[in-house]
Formats: structure tokens, sequence, C-alpha cells
């Protein structure tokens, strides 16, 4: 009976508990959401606008209060909006991590998603251009955006700097700072203390051509420089070549270039070996020199000659053929001929990149024969044709362009281009019979330069005498439309008489 009465006691005690807490408890569902509509990556250029819009998905029907955050790496906060519009500044990091966190207010609730943010120089995936403008030269550059040629800057470096590059434009050169470093560029002026070399990323200046010399050669007016892995040449207007070999092809300025020009050993009249100082009149470019050597011409002695940069740094020699086809001028001794242009080329050599030379020579009757060389090994020459242009196109003054066909990876452009006048010609450079170049686009006013798009091949870069500007398609849909569907846009502001043109391959 007494246990009976304990738990009737219990019980009463229980109901009667239960009834006076007024304890305000919620039980509500815990929100759970998820966020859409963000990228796992995002690719954007230095000064673009990257617009991010999340979207919030719940699974209750009832919205609650939410807080955003956008951080980088959960670190540095750069805004509390749920959607973002953020300029890329100049000092932005290759890469960032951005985190997006998403709390519910109410319960404390947060869940988050994350993107990666890739950042690209803001001159790349373009044409870099040099032109004289008010009397000194001036970059600009043609950018591709998200696919869209769209972007012109002008006057860059006054932009950069704060003063003009004051003196007259000869050659931008891009180059590396040995295999696993950025890119740079060597800008040529007519005044050999105002050469610089440039950061490719940002076009500040890097240093002085001068620096790179211990001691400065007596009158030196540049005209062109060579830079490779483990070797760097410059030529002077008046055919002296300097050179410099760097102490690692993983440091580009480890070196100083040489305040002797070079030379070499050749037979005098009686036989007897002689130094000799070499005097160029152009590099060639555009050529596969990952054997170790680059072409000069010298324009006196009618001749090319290859000077080695890798294992025998600095020796120069005589490219060797073991026979030239019947009437074939030589490399080695055009005679009363004249070179008119020159350029290396790339073609596919089942599946491994190969190398050659291309010549446009004027012939002592007055005729213009293009040539077509195998020189990947300078001392085992392969002349595999030479064939004669026909028409009045021809003259001693046209600009030759051979894209890379992807560097000898099968892809690009088939055809080669020669430039004259105001007219834009191109022609099958690997065809058999007579050349007859095809008109493929008019242009305002005389063409001083043009580039093609490096590795695609699909667009070309032109510049012209008045300061125009044109981008061109040389893919198979630029060949199979008219000259108005080949037009892809005409920069918007005149840049000054166009020198130069290169092609700064996305990154």
């Amino acid at each position: 009976m007494k246990k009976i009465l304990i738990l009737c006691l219990v019980m009463a005690w229980s109901i009667t508990g239960c009834y006076e807490d007024k304890g305000d408890y919620d039980y509500r569902n815990l929100a759970e959401g998820t966020i859409g509509n963000v990228n796992g990556s995002y690719h954007v250029s230095v000064g673009d606008t990257l617009i991010i819009e999340p979207e919030i998905v719940f699974d209750l029907e009832t919205k609650v209060g939410l807080k955003y955050e956008w951080s980088v790496e959960l670190d540095s906060v750069f805004s509390r909006e749920k959607n973002i519009e953020y300029i890329i500044p100049l000092d932005a990091p290759e890469q960032m991590k951005w985190v997006l966190q998403v709390t519910d207010t109410l319960s404390g609730l947060t869940f988050m998603t994350q993107t990666m943010v890739r950042v690209s120089s803001l001159y790349s995936d373009g044409f870099l251009i040099l032109s004289e403008k008010n009397g000194v030269s001036s970059l600009s550059f043609l950018k591709r955006v998200k696919g869209e040629w769209d972007r012109c800057i002008y006057d860059i470096y006054e932009g950069i700097e704060g003063v003009s590059l004051d003196g007259k434009p000869v050659q931008i050169h891009l180059h590396d700072l040995g295999n696993q470093t950025d890119e740079h560029i060597m800008l040529l002026q007519d005044d050999f203390y105002k050469c610089l070399d440039l950061d490719g990323a940002n076009l500040e200046k890097s240093l002085e051509l001068s620096k790179e010399f211990q001691v400065i050669p007596e009158n030196v007016r540049p005209k062109q420089v060579f830079f490779d892995d483990w070797y760097s040449f410059l030529l002077a207007e008046d055919g002296r070549v300097f050179g410099r070999k760097n102490f690692s092809s993983e440091a580009f300025h480890t070196g100083y270039f040489s305040q002797y020009p070079m030379v070499y050993m050749e037979p005098d009249v009686v036989g007897e070996e002689v130094a000799h100082q070499l005097n160029a009149d152009r590099f060639v470019y555009d050529m596969n020199t990952e054997n170790g050597y680059v072409f000069v011409y010298e324009k006196e002695r009618k001749r090319f000659l290859y000077i080695r940069g890798a294992s025998s740094y600095g020796t120069i020699g005589e490219p060797k053929c073991a026979g030239y086809p019947n009437g074939f001028i030589p490399m080695d001794n055009l005679g009363n001929n004249e070179l008119i242009a020159t350029s290396g080329y790339w073609w596919n050599d089942y599946y491994i990149p190969a190398g050659g030379l291309y010549n446009i020579i004027k012939r002592a009757d007055g005729t213009y024969v293009g040539q077509m060389l195998l020189t990947d090994d300078p001392e085992d020459i392969v002349a595999e044709s030479q064939r004669e242009f026909k028409g009045d196109m021809m003259n001693d003054n046209i600009l030759l362009l051979i894209p890379d066909n992807g560097r000898g990876r099968g892809f690009g452009c088939p055809y080669a281009f020669i430039a004259s006048g105001n007219v834009l010609y191109y022609f099958g450079k690997d065809a058999e019979g007579e050349i007859v170049p095809e008109r493929y686009y008019s242009f305002p006013a005389e063409i001083k330069a043009m580039e093609d798009e490096f590795y695609a091949n699909e667009y070309l870069c032109v510049g012209l005498a008045n300061g125009e500007v044109y981008l061109l398609k040389i893919n198979s849909e630029g060949f199979a439309s008219d000259e108005a569907g080949r037009l892809v846009m005409k920069m918007d502001q005149n840049v000054g008489t166009v020198k130069q043109i290169i092609h700064k391959a996305a990154e």
C-alpha cells in the first residue's frame, strides 16, 4: 500500500511540473540551403570586372534572415553583399581562392561554397603594337577578352611610368628570362641609352639595355636583338654583332654583353686563316631554334651564316648543303641576286616539330623567286624548292609573314602572306609550279607591319602607315568569306605610324 502511494505522488508531481514549465522552446526546423550559380573557377585579366550572382536555395518555404561574406581563403573579407562586381586590381595574385559564407542569422547555421579565380596579365592574349606617335615611340595593345576582341589600350608606357618613351621606335622583341620564368620585352629605340627591357606582364620598366654591358661599345645604334635561353645577340646599324652567354638558362640576366664585336676565322686569298668581323644585315626570326643556333645574313658578302648558341657558344659557320638543284640560288652565295625578305617557318615531320627557312630573292633579271630550305641542322641543309613569283605586286619593299603552323604541331594557317603597298596577298608556299599571289584584303593606306596569332593562327593583325590597326580572320572561315567578311574589327583610335606588331599568347 505504501509503494502504491509513493508511485501516485511521483506521477502527480510529474504532471504538475509539465503544466507549470513556462520555458520558451522553439522546435522549428533548422534552415538548410545550397548555393548555386557559382562556377568552380573563373579566368579573368587584370582590370576585368568579375560579376557573380549566387542563387541561394532553401529546403524551407519561409525565407530567413541571411548574412553574406565574400573572403579570400576565409581570411580577408572584401564584400558583405550577396552579388559582387569585383574589379581585378593591378596587384592581384595569379590565383585566388574566394569563399562565400552564407549564415542564417536566426539559427546560426553557416553554409559555404568556394571558387578559384585565375588572373592573367592585362597584356596577354592579344597584339602589342609599336608605333611612332608625336615623334616618339608608343605602345598600344589589342586584347581579346572572353573570346571577343573588344579591348584597346593606348599610350601604355605613359600611363604606367608617367613619362613618354622619348625615343624613336626600332624594334620590340619578346623573350623569356630563362626556361621557367616570365616573359619580357626588349624595346629598342634609336638612342642606345633609351633601350629598355620591359616586364611582359605589366610592361613596367625592368632593366636598361646599357646596364647589360660592363663596357659600352662606341657609337652603337641598335637595329635588332635575338634572345634565347642560353645566348643573346645585339645587332647594330653598322653590322656589328655583340654577344652574351647566360650563366644559366634558368636565370637570364646572368651575364654581360661583350664590348667587342663578334669575329670568325676564315681563309684569306692565300688560304691563311684570319679573323673577320661579322657584318650582319639581319637576324632570321620565327625559326626552330631548339637545336641551338640562329641564322644571320651578311648583305655585303651575299650569304647566310649561323651562330651557335648552346654547346659551342659563339661559333660562326657557313650552312652546308649536300647539293643544290640546278638553278637554285645557294644560301652561302647569292651572287648578283638580292635578298628581299626572309623568315623561318615550322612544319610537322611525322608529329615532330621541324623548321625551315623561306627566302624571297630578286634575281639579276628582275624576277622574284621563293625558296624553301629545311634547316634543322645547319650542317645538313636540304634545298626543298625554288619557285618564281608572277604578278605586278612583287617589289623590293614587300613584307613577308608565314604563320607558325602551331609551331609544327599540325595546327594553323596553310598559307603565307605578303604585303605590297596597301594590299595583302596570300599564296600556298608548299604548292608546286609558279607562285601567283591572290588578294586577301585591301586597306586605305600602306601596310607597315603584320603579325599572326601565335599557335592557333586564326587571326592576323595589320598596322598601317596612317596609324590604323585592323584585325582579320585567316582561319577557314576567313578564306571562305569575301573581303568584308574577313574583317573582325578596327582599333577605335589612331596609334601613329606602325613600326612592328607582336602577339602575346594567353597565360
